[in-house]
């Protein structure tokens, strides 16, 4: 009997244009994948695209586009990277997809529903629209700020669908404990059971269409939009076909073996999305694999300081496998790592 691997990307979000460290992810995930296709394995490859949530209705509105329009080119510019650095791929998922990813996000939604683990509840909270999530006052800079986008939250409050994440905690520790949910590497690991130990709370799962219309809507309740992490995760599942006529490729491929994610989307992966599927009696996946940032000299890429790197930029110059190569060697694979142009000539040479 052949063997089956199955390994995902985050799917990027498209927002902005792509950035070297979706990248490097794109990269990593490849090698793996052609590594299992030399051993004759049956595999599966799966990228592809986050295209709903506040943040890119917002950066539509400010080019004067409708989001559809919006997604849909940046979108092609995600492909179009894939493209170029040689990314063996078996397909391409789109959150805003309505006969390929809709229906399965429908389908898990009513699943979770129906074992009881969704509450409509009002709430009032602190809003990161930068992470697109509640955030408690414990994880907050200064009482106020986000960790992450260093910008003030703001004071939401709305009646939202409440899904009930609290009930997983020990369930979850207890399959990362015994290796069955793998979380790697071993920091990472201790980090997501640091959070399994404090208890995890439950967490808003959709929000009202009349402050936020771009996205798939409740099943049952046109007032509400489903929570823009809530519709992405399940790309890992509606991407090979959960949901859709055909459970094929389900079937055969699903745990996936690899979730190949960004150290900062850890607790989505290690905690939210696991505790979906054990809420819709579906198993969990195997492997959570993180990998780190890629800076330049040693300072965080943005656009303010001016070192921020394209990818495109970087593959016209000097080829796709010189960029391959310099990512695969000299960044860490579990760990951050830094990339300057000059020190690329210099490996290249």
């Amino acid at each position: 009997m052949i063997k089956k691997f199955y390994i995902t990307t985050a799917i990027a979000y498209t927002n902005a244009s792509p950035h070297i460290g979706h990248a490097l992810e794109f990269i990593q995930a490849d090698v793996l994948a052609r590594y299992h296709r030399n051993k004759n394995e049956d595999v599966f490859f799966l990228t592809g695209a986050d295209e709903h949530g506040q943040k890119i209705y917002e950066a539509a509105k400010k080019r004067g586009k409708s989001p559809q329009e919006f997604v849909d080119e940046v979108s092609v510019e995600f492909k179009s990277l894939c493209q170029k650095l040689e990314i063996s791929n078996d397909y391409f998922i789109r959150t805003t997809d309505k006969e390929k990813h809709w229906p399965g996000v429908a389908n898990l939604w009513e699943k979770i529903a129906e074992n009881g683990d969704l509450e409509k509840r009002k709430y009032q909270g602190l809003y990161c629209v930068g992470c697109e999530e509640f955030k408690t006052k414990k994880v907050l800079i200064d009482g106020n700020k986000c960790p992450i986008h260093l910008k003030e939250v703001e004071i939401v409050e709305e009646e939202n669908w409440f899904f009930k994440l609290s009930k997983y905690s020990q369930t979850l520790k207890e399959k990362i404990n015994s290796g069955e949910l793998n979380i790697v590497p071993e920091s990472r690991k201790n980090e997501i059971l640091s959070l399994l130990n404090e208890g995890l709370e439950d967490i808003s799962f959709s929000r009202p269409k009349e402050k936020l219309s771009w996205g798939i809507p409740v099943p049952g309740d046109e007032s509400q939009i489903i929570y823009v992490w809530c519709d992405a995760l399940t790309n890992y599942i509606t991407g090979i076909g959960y949901g859709s006529n055909s459970n094929e490729l389900f079937d055969k491929f699903w745990p996936a073996d690899i979730h190949l994610i960004g150290k900062d989307i850890l607790r989505f992966h290690a905690a939210i999305w696991p505790a979906m599927l054990l809420s819709a009696k579906l198993p969990t996946p195997k492997t959570i694999m993180t990998h780190g940032f890629i800076t330049s000299n040693g300072h965080k890429m943005s656009k303010s300081l001016g070192n921020v790197i394209s990818p495109f930029e970087l593959i016209e110059k000097y080829n796709a496998e010189a960029v391959r190569y310099y990512l695969l060697k000299e960044i860490p694979t579990l760990d951050d790592g830094d990339l300057t142009e000059e020190k690329l000539k210099e490996r290249y040479n």
